[in-house]
């Protein structure tokens, strides 16, 4: 996330002082790991073309990222990772060994229990398979713990805002924003208004 992204997510959550983006814009120019892992394009543009969703959560692209060398520290070696072309909005699990049934189970659990039975599933879903392994090389401060910062690197992903809807992908989906470790150790506006409304209700 660059300086000005960063800015506006603070922003959109009722922070602000006048030197902020200038802050954030700092920040990440002398942050190690932003310089590291940042977007850089070498491709040639390539044709798009539309994939539409009816929906929320009606087609779901599903991909493997693995076999990855270097094992995790519960001895994963492979990440199951889906992504719903509606919202963005994505699901990924980690394992040592990856079946048939693995998958049944990924799909069980994490679409029908969770968002309702898909109307179309694609398989082969690469574009998200670098925005996570370039979170998930930021979050982990050693490679072995790569699984155990997975469910991190996907709430970082989901709670930013996206370059294509100006919101967050939490916000796409449940309605609101996420609630920041932050915001509970600040006295925040919005906690302070959460809490007095469930005060009068009881």
């Amino acid at each position: 996330m660059n300086g000005r992204m960063l800015a506006k997510k603070i922003v959109r959550l009722g922070f602000y002082w006048v030197t902020m983006e200038a802050d954030f814009i700092e920040h990440a120019k002398k942050c190690h790991q932003c310089q590291i892992h940042s977007n850089l394009n070498h491709l040639l543009p390539k044709e798009l073309y539309n994939m539409t969703s009816p929906w929320p959560f009606s087609i779901w692209g599903i991909d493997i990222i693995g076999r990855i060398t270097a094992k995790a520290s519960n001895r994963h070696e492979f990440i199951l990772i889906a992504i719903d072309y509606f919202t963005k909005w994505v699901e990924a699990v980690s394992f040592s060994v990856l079946k048939a049934k693995h998958v049944a189970r990924f799909i069980e659990s994490n679409f029908i229990c969770r968002y309702g039975i898909p109307h179309e599933i694609i398989l082969d879903n690469e574009s998200i398979n670098k925005n996570v392994k370039v979170i998930l090389e930021k979050t982990t401060e050693r490679y072995r713990d790569w699984a155990d910062k997975l469910p991190f690197a996907l709430w970082g992903y989901r709670t930013s805002i996206q370059t294509s809807t100006e919101m967050t992908l939490y916000s796409l989906v449940y309605g609101m924003e996420a609630i920041l470790p932050a915001e509970i150790e600040v006295i925040y506006l919005r906690i302070i208004l959460e809490s007095q409304i469930l005060e009068a209700e009881w």
